[in-house]
């Protein structure tokens, strides 16, 4: 998921943008004019910074509807095709089924596929779906199924995946618990999930994500507090750059970029 600009910037810039704009100050007549339009763009900015922002200042931000991910290599994040190779190699077998929740550009579906029996896969963005329709699901039969969702309910039966699996989407998510309750029971063994862990230069000083399309982000004790409440976790911690390489740890370190734990199905142990 990633735009450069939130809509409504773009918006905003679109229809007040001004092409030329020469005024000479040659005497006291234009001095008052200027001054009088220099008032009245602030008001009008003014108006569309409350429309935007809202009265408390802080930026709107995004609906489900809005999420549009960029297809093209540059949208590849390397955290992500490390984390789907954690779930591949610690929970998953040759006899799985698996369903990746929030697929997008579907590189995921082909490393989890690697190894699963069965790959299927959701998504609330059409043209991820489209995309991954077109161009990878014909070219490997275990990946059996995509669709679209509305981003909480997964049209399943009760324990139909073996594993389920969802890199880089919770931060996305309004409601995470709905979500993860979802994911745990159409899972046998559990779900995997991976998120940005919050880190000072990603973070705006009023403790927001300065990524527009992440509702929210969290430290490791954050983010535990929340897993350790649906099952027994086994944790994971992928360490280094944006750009990687990263190493995987058990515990969390200085340097952790992503947070990468497994929830066990209650009943199942660790």
């Amino acid at each position: 998921m990633s735009n450069q600009f939130p809509p409504s910037t773009i918006a905003v810039y679109s229809k007040y943008k001004v092409n030329k704009f020469n005024i000479i100050i040659t005497n006291k007549n234009n001095i008052t004019k200027l001054k009088n339009y220099l008032k009245f763009l602030l008001s009008k900015f003014s108006k569309i910074k409350k429309e935007i922002f809202g009265t408390n200042e802080k930026p709107c931000k995004p609906r489900p509807s809005e999420y549009s991910t960029i297809v093209g290599v540059g949208s590849v994040v390397p955290c992500q095709i490390e984390a789907y190779f954690l779930a591949l190699n610690k929970y998953v077998d040759e006899s799985a089924t698996v369903l990746d929740v929030g697929f997008g550009l579907g590189y995921g579906l082909n490393i989890l596929a690697i190894k699963a029996k069965e790959v299927s896969g959701v998504d609330v963005d059409k043209k991820v779906y489209d995309y991954c329709q077109g161009t990878i699901v014909d070219r490997n039969p275990r990946l059996i199924y995509l669709s679209i969702y509305e981003g909480y309910s997964l049209s399943f039966p009760d324990n139909y995946f073996d594993v389920v699996t969802c890199v880089d989407t919770i931060e996305h998510v309004e409601d995470y618990d709905r979500l993860i309750k979802e994911m745990l029971r159409v899972a046998k063994k559990g779900v995997f999930l991976s998120t940005p862990n919050r880190r000072p230069e990603y973070t705006n000083p009023d403790g927001t994500p300065k990524n527009y399309w992440h509702l929210r982000e969290w430290s490791f004790d954050e983010f535990d507090e929340i897993v350790k409440r649906h099952g027994k976790v086994d944790w994971n911690f992928l360490n280094g750059p944006f750009e990687g390489p990263f190493i995987s740890s058990k515990t969390v370190q200085e340097n952790t970029f992503t947070l990468s734990p497994f929830i066990y199905k209650r009943g199942k142990s660790l």
